[in-house]
């Protein structure tokens, strides 16, 4: 029994020797390539099992997305016989952290999409020269079960607008996706066909922090007199004509989910507007001390929707902004402000950023519409304009 023993400890021996000759050797087989999402919100795209040498030779690459696509990249799901070359791949950032390269794509993905990552393991530092084929990894976020998201309103809501409009603001009832915002919006003429290319197309799309509201701008270029666009191509809206924006409820929101339904906004369009805001012609309806009744500001036109609720306040005697709620009704023309505490007796001012815009982009300081063959100051400096009001006691405490 002994002898066997001892037989069966030295055939141990051998083996361990082996097996630390093979690792001193490299030739362990190294650990598992794996490609998968890093959370469940789709923020990103780590691959791990990969070597020092290399995460070393992949951290010195630069920032440009063109030196790491041929690495790894990730793409919708190409339809059934699309090639993939004519597909591209998302855009984003790649960094190498904690031993794990990660690729962020500049939209979260969207759940309900199917995507496919591909890493060319061939063009790892430690497979140089390697035949071996690409890695492909489909990845998926499953839809949650949610209430459908609506168009809740669109600012400017008046059904008649000036030739100028500058901005549209898409207010949803839940967050939204982003990256795909251009693909479901169009604006009709009368007859229901689409204008081409009337918006400002950015890659970064403006949004709200909460991804709710979208900020929609016609092109600058085909408003202003004298520019190139307009020149070619006209003006985006006409005098006299009538137009339609439509919201396509194939829209995803920020589940996967498309649109309740397909939202439409018609209206006609007016004369120009190229009169600058004036808040001196803006007519107050002062409230009595001890109430926390609104003060009601009328205007004489509508005004930006957005800038209304950032851009005016209320100042006490001291300079101190008054604390309460705003609220911009009547087609934008109505500016309310209701206090969080009851009124005191005393001076006030209602004060206006001259950044304030009207519906074509003229603000209080200058036009939108300026002579495009003189220098223009690039940034209006902030300043403000100050209408003055007294508070004063209901006429039965007087």
């Amino acid at each position: 029994m002994e002898s066997i023993v001892k037989h069966l400890l030295s055939a141990m021996g051998v083996v361990l020797f082996l097996v630390a000759a093979v690792g001193i050797a490299g030739l362990v087989p190294e650990t598992a390539l794996t490609i998968k999402l890093s959370d469940d919100k789709g923020t990103a795209v780590d691959v791990t099992g990969l070597n020092v040498k290399d995460l070393a030779a992949l951290s010195k690459l630069g920032p440009k997305t063109e030196e790491w696509l041929p690495i790894l990249a990730v793409y919708v799901e190409r339809a059934a016989g699309k090639d993939r070359k004519d597909q591209p791949a998302l855009s984003g950032d790649y960094r190498v952290e904690s031993e794990v390269l990660r690729f962020i794509p500049r939209y979260p993905l969207v759940r309900g999409v199917k995507y496919r990552a591909v890493l060319d393991v061939a063009r790892l530092a430690s497979r140089a020269g390697s035949t071996e084929k690409p890695i492909e990894v489909a990845l998926h976020l499953p839809k949650k079960e949610s209430p459908a998201t609506a168009v809740e309103q669109v600012y400017p809501t008046a059904d008649k607008l000036p030739e100028n409009q500058l901005r549209f603001y898409l207010h949803f009832s839940a967050p939204m996706s982003k990256g795909e915002a251009y693909q479901h919006i169009r604006l009709l003429n009368a007859d229901g066909k689409a204008i081409e290319l009337p918006f400002l197309e950015l890659d970064q799309e403006l949004w709200d922090t909460e991804q709710k509201r979208f900020t929609l701008i016609i092109d600058p270029g085909r408003i202003k007199r004298g520019l190139k666009p307009r020149e070619e191509f006209g003006p985006v809206l006409e005098e006299g004509k009538s137009f339609t924006l439509v919201i396509d409820r194939k829209w995803s929101d920020a589940e996967g989910q498309a649109l309740k339904e397909t939202y439409r906004k018609p209206f006609r369009v007016m004369a120009p507007d190229e009169t600058l805001p004036d808040p001196r012609h803006w007519k107050l309806k002062v409230p009595a001390s001890g109430t926390r009744a609104p003060l009601v500001v009328n205007l004489p036109k509508p005004l930006d929707h957005a800038l209304l609720h950032r851009m005016v306040a209320v100042e006490d005697a001291k300079g101190k902004i008054v604390e309460g709620t705003i609220d911009v009704t009547d087609k934008e023309t109505c500016w309310r402000f209701t206090p969080k505490d009851a009124w005191p007796l005393g001076a006030y001012h209602l004060v206006s950023d001259t950044r304030l815009e009207d519906l074509a982009g003229n603000n209080i300081a200058r036009p939108f519409e300026v002579d495009v063959f003189r220098p223009v100051q690039r940034e209006v400096k902030a300043e403000k304009i100050k209408v003055p009001f007294e508070v004063k006691a209901a006429e039965r405490d007087k």
